[in-house]
């Protein structure tokens, strides 16, 4: 019997097959390296385009904080002109009313007999003083004012004898409430 000696040849197979898979052991290495450069290069260009958008909107921010600032200045300024504008309302209201009530006072002067020479006037009371001839002056007077119907409260607050250009008279201080009706109708004048 012929004996062959195939050692050899197996030896020399399991080299190659050493051989072939060390060599595919460092290909998928290094396929793998490169799979994982092409990952980070990935990636990292995303963090670069999303700092590079971070960044544009810190700045957008900053604008739009910019604008905030601006429109809060606007609305402390437009509040500062409701402001004004409520107050020259007011007074064109309240620059009515005296002249209302001057007019309602001169209606019920008893003429001839009397004169007013100080009318003091607060948002819901006039003070009248004045002088009459005779205390029954000042009667009509005080009712005339009660049956105006503009008037309310209406009560003697002094009367004395005064002598004026040696004619003897009667000094007198009035004061009553004003209907709130007259005033809301110096509002609408």
């Amino acid at each position: 019997m012929i004996r062959i000696n195939l050692l050899p040849f197996r030896a020399a197979r399991s080299k190659e097959n050493i051989r072939r898979q060390v060599s595919v052991f460092l290909l998928s290495l290094m396929l793998l390296v490169l799979i994982l450069g092409a990952v980070n290069g990935y990636l990292g260009g995303k963090v670069e385009a999303l700092e590079a958008r971070l960044e544009n909107l810190k700045a957008e921010v900053k604008v739009y904080e910019e604008k905030a600032r601006q429109v809060e200045a606007f609305k402390a300024q437009l509040a500062e002109l409701n402001k004004k504008i409520e107050i020259v309302n007011q007074l064109k209201e309240n620059r009515k009313a005296p002249p209302l009530l001057l007019s309602a006072i001169t209606e019920v002067v008893v003429p001839g007999r009397m004169q007013l020479t100080v009318m003091d006037f607060t948002s819901s009371t006039i003070k009248l003083d004045g002088l009459a001839l005779d205390n029954e002056t000042i009667a009509v007077f005080m009712k005339r004012l009660e049956r105006s119907g503009k008037f309310i409260n209406v009560s003697l607050a002094s009367s004395k004898r005064a002598l004026i250009s040696n004619v003897e008279m009667k000094q007198f201080g009035i004061t009553c409430g004003i209907v709130a009706q007259t005033a809301n109708e110096a509002k609408q004048s």
